[in-house]
């Protein structure tokens, strides 16, 4: 078991989910005011493209590595982005408030 790769996996997809949650803030903030009443909407969309993100970024990885150590990457990367939209939705809300206001 390649611990390195799963460290580095995990830490490409938290990446990935904060920098997508980021860019989507700052974007919105630049046309809309973000609130706390439409927080959870703006999250939410931006929860699904980092997702896409995630998965593009997977989907390119995987064809370019096939074997094992896909497998390994693919739970590294979907462990790092589920730490990354709940550290977003948690120790993130007020930096991610605060862009662009």
């Amino acid at each position: 078991m390649d611990v390195m790769l799963f460290v580095k996996a995990g830490f490409s997809g938290f990446v990935l989910a904060l920098g997508v949650l980021i860019l989507v803030f700052y974007v919105v903030g630049g046309f809309v005011q973000v609130t706390r009443k439409n927080f959870v909407r703006v999250f939410v969309a931006a929860a699904l493209l980092s997702f896409l993100a995630v998965d593009l970024f997977l989907y390119y990885r995987i064809r370019s590595s096939p074997g094992p150590e896909a497998q390994m990457f693919l739970a590294g990367c979907v462990g790092g982005w589920l730490g990354g939209i709940f550290a977003g939705l948690t120790n993130m809300k007020g930096l991610l408030l605060r862009l662009r206001k």
